[in-house]
């Protein structure tokens, strides 16, 4: 079955709705995201503004087959843009070695705003994300935006981890040598993934796992729609 265009209408009404269920679902991060998203309108607002900008790139190309490209394309940059501040979550770094891995990507920018910064493009990047699985899971219905990118992101964490472990350890550890070693052979597996993904024949997604990301907790309650939560067509 071909796929129809995509509409940037109807690709902010599935991204909206995405932001609902996230708010439901039955994990904890991924309902962190979303509330975060929608607990005022100044942060809807420039989740918003910043997630139409990605849908209408996606909707640019005339054909459906580029535009499925651009989704994929979307949902790559998502992963590498929240990636920093999740490293910075996850690991257990010394004061120093955290002003090493901000210095490194904001430059002479202030620690304090840099993660300020940080924490907000998480957040809506992380929300985006959620959007673009469920645009081509939902919509376009592709498998490759289930397992095949969870893998892309499994892989390019597992590279960007091993990148910033590698800056912020002591040039005479065997360690941080080591980790600088396998670097281009992460970066190999990380490109030839994206490559597949890419060029992956369109196969049908597994619709009960959306269902199961999508079950309530039973300690959740019923996303009330904001006032302020409109279309930004």
């Amino acid at each position: 079955m071909a796929v129809a265009a995509l509409r940037f209408d109807q690709l902010m009404r599935v991204s909206e709705r995405a932001v609902g269920q996230a708010v439901r679902s039955n994990q904890p991060r991924l309902q962190l995201v979303a509330s975060r998203v929608v607990e005022s309108t100044v942060s809807w607002q420039r989740w918003e503004s910043e997630h139409a900008v990605i849908m209408r790139r996606i909707v640019a190309p005339r054909r459906p087959p580029a535009q499925v490209s651009a989704l994929k394309t979307a949902a790559f940059g998502l992963i590498h843009r929240k990636a920093l501040f999740e490293y910075l979550s996850e690991r257990s770094l010394s004061r120093v070695q955290r002003r090493r891995i901000i210095s490194l990507f904001h430059g002479a920018r202030g620690y304090t705003d840099s993660m300020i910064a940080e924490h907000g493009n998480y957040i809506r990047s992380a929300c985006s994300y959620v959007c673009t699985g469920e645009v081509g899971s939902q919509v376009v219905q592709d498998g490759a935006f289930q397992d095949p990118m969870d893998r892309y992101e499994e892989l390019y964490t597992e590279y960007f981890h091993a990148y910033c472990d590698s800056e912020v350890g002591s040039l005479d550890d065997p360690g941080t040598a080591g980790l600088r070693a396998i670097l281009p052979l992460l970066k190999l597996q990380l490109v030839e993934q994206r490559k597949a993904i890419l060029a992956m024949p369109r196969s049908m997604p597994d619709l009960l796992r959306e269902a199961r990301l999508r079950t309530p907790t039973g300690t959740t309650q019923k996303l009330r729609r904001p006032d302020f939560v409109e279309g930004a067509g």
